[in-house]
């Protein structure tokens, strides 16, 4: 049985544009929610009480691609299983954990996903209470991602990160700061220069920037908007 798919971007645990989307739409079992990171909703041991809560504001599935605020020490004590042939982690019944270098065939479209940002308010914060180390993507995860990506770059019709290239930050009004030892936005760079071209790749959707906005006719941000593919 073939579903919608939505695209949208930070929660940061709040319910609100949930709700918003079920006044707006007949929503279904088989629609599928994913998030491009900051979900948030996976925060502290009681995320019991928001997997209930997502999954009656919303009946299908919500997936989510990790951000630079989630407990990232809390979602990897989930075990691994596989959906739509990726790794997961299912932290509820209908919510999923959307894992970094990961390939989902969803509905005949195949998405690559990848997670991890760092914080700019990372010194505002308490490590294991408010930030968790695990918020960047390491080398090896960066390795494992291009890896898959280039594996796969002649299939792939959509990518959703939370971190944005790089040349995307001349675009936005609203800037985040950039440590000079931060490379990974860079080699996003170098990522989408390579899927640009390839003749099924659609869109690429990022999180991150809090901005609804079209970059580049196939690289758009997505924030409070529900985008349905």
């Amino acid at each position: 049985m073939s579903g919608r798919i939505f695209i949208t971007g930070d929660k940061h645990r709040t319910f609100v544009p949930l709700f918003w989307l079920a006044e707006k739409e007949t929503l279904h079992p088989s629609d599928i929610m994913i998030i491009a990171g900051d979900a948030g909703y996976v925060w502290d041991k009681d995320y019991v009480y928001d997997m209930e809560s997502l999954q009656q504001v919303f009946p299908g599935t919500i997936a989510f691609v990790d951000g630079n605020h989630e407990n990232h020490a809390l979602l990897n004590e989930f075990p691994v299983e596989t959906w739509n042939g990726g790794n997961v982690h299912r932290v509820g019944e209908r919510v999923l954990h959307l894992m970094r270098g990961e390939i989902y065939d969803i509905y005949e479209k195949k998405f690559f996903v990848f997670g991890g940002a760092r914080s700019v308010d990372k010194d505002r914060r308490t490590e294991g209470v408010s930030w968790w180390k695990e918020e960047e993507p390491t080398a090896e995860e960066i390795e494992h991602g291009q890896k898959i990506l280039h594996q796969f770059a002649d299939q792939i019709e959509y990518i959703i990160t939370h971190e944005p290239p790089l040349f995307v930050r001349s675009s936005i009004r609203r800037q985040k700061s950039l440590d000079d030892d931060y490379q990974f936005p860079l080699i996003l760079n170098e990522w989408y220069q390579s899927m640009e071209h390839q003749p099924k790749f659609q869109k690429w959707y990022f999180g991150h920037m809090h901005v609804d906005q079209e970059i580049t006719e196939k690289l758009l941000g997505v924030y409070h908007k529900f985008v349905e593919i």
